[in-house]
């Protein structure tokens, strides 16, 4: 099944091949500087979900006390999913510190190990970024320098990242 992410890259290039060939050169501009940023809000979103999701469903398989999965949700999760990320930093070491150190240091090896691995770690931390500082230095007027197609690819990496954590997390 197609992810929403995908549906809205598809829309996306419909709309402005659309545009281009209607001679709607100065729409299709305007389309994609709004396109541009509500595809990476909608990439940082989904990948929130996701950790979140991998992270309760970890606790919920791990833990058979509700209280334990309440309080995770009540307290470590609600609202606090940007503090897990050191969000301008270039590896995840704060955020798999939460799990102790020998948790971090056993995942930090196999990402030391895996340069692809670093490469789709950096594009997760590259969207998480530029969403923070798109949300909060006004996001009408914030100029997003990475076009489209840019984002799209760090989304293809970023997604790999994800599939990673679910790994992880899983065994």
């Amino acid at each position: 099944m197609k992810s929403s992410i995908q549906t809205l890259i598809e829309n996306y290039q419909d709309l402005e091949s659309f545009l281009k060939s209607q001679g709607m050169i100065s729409e299709s501009i305007d389309v994609s500087n709004h396109y541009r940023k509500i595809l990476l809000l909608s990439c940082a979103s989904y990948y929130e979900t996701k950790i979140t999701g991998i992270i309760q469903e970890f606790v919920t398989k791990t833990s058979n006390d509700e209280r334990v999965v309440c309080f995770l949700n009540n307290k470590a999760l609600n609202r606090q999913y940007h503090t897990l990320f050191q969000w301008d930093g270039k590896n995840i070491n704060n955020f798999l510190g939460l799990f102790g150190s020998e948790f971090k240091e056993s995942v930090k090896k196999k990402i030391d190990d895996n340069e692809e691995l670093k490469k789709y770690i950096r594009a997760f931390l590259n969207i998480g970024n530029e969403r923070n500082k798109m949300v909060h230095e006004n996001f009408l007027d914030y100029q997003l320098e990475k076009t489209f197609d840019e984002i799209v690819a760090l989304h293809n990496d970023a997604i790999k990242f994800i599939d990673f954590l679910t790994l992880t997390f899983s065994n």
